[in-house]
């Protein structure tokens, strides 16, 4: 049994690790100082934020982390220009109810999970893709 979950977790890993992207960004100086004292990394912050945005079962520091993550990008209006604050929401939502069916699922059908999770994840881009279109189309 622990064979089969390890091989699953490093699935699990090598498809995550296929999806990493790299990205050059300006690390204010107020921030380095706090992660020195605080003994973290701005890389750990900031990845922390990506997973807790992304509303995936795994890497996420919890609820609350989660929630405040979403409330803070829809503070900050992302998309807001193409699309309206319901509809932004409405895409949480639907990534939210992904991470809930794992419940459906459980720790011992993961793998199935996963594979359920990216057929979502798939399906909901193009139909966020498609519904963008429209909305510039006047359709």
């Amino acid at each position: 049994m622990f064979k089969l979950y390890l091989q699953i977790l490093l699935d699990y890993q090598n498809k995550a690790s296929q999806m990493k992207k790299t990205i050059e960004i300006r690390i204010p100086k107020q921030l380095e100082m706090l992660c020195e004292i605080l003994e973290t990394t701005p890389e750990k912050v900031l990845q922390e934020f990506a997973n807790n945005l992304s509303l995936d079962h795994h890497y996420t520091s919890g609820s609350d982390e989660r929630r405040m993550a979403v409330e803070y990008f829809m503070r900050c209006s992302y998309g807001m220009h193409l699309f309206d604050f319901e509809e932004v929401e409405r895409m949480f939502d639907a990534l939210n109810n992904i991470r809930y069916s794992f419940i459906n699922f459980g720790n011992d059908r993961e793998q199935e999970y996963i594979i359920h999770r990216d057929k979502e994840y798939e399906a909901l881009f193009k139909e966020w893709k498609a519904f963008k279109t429209n909305k510039e189309q006047g359709i």
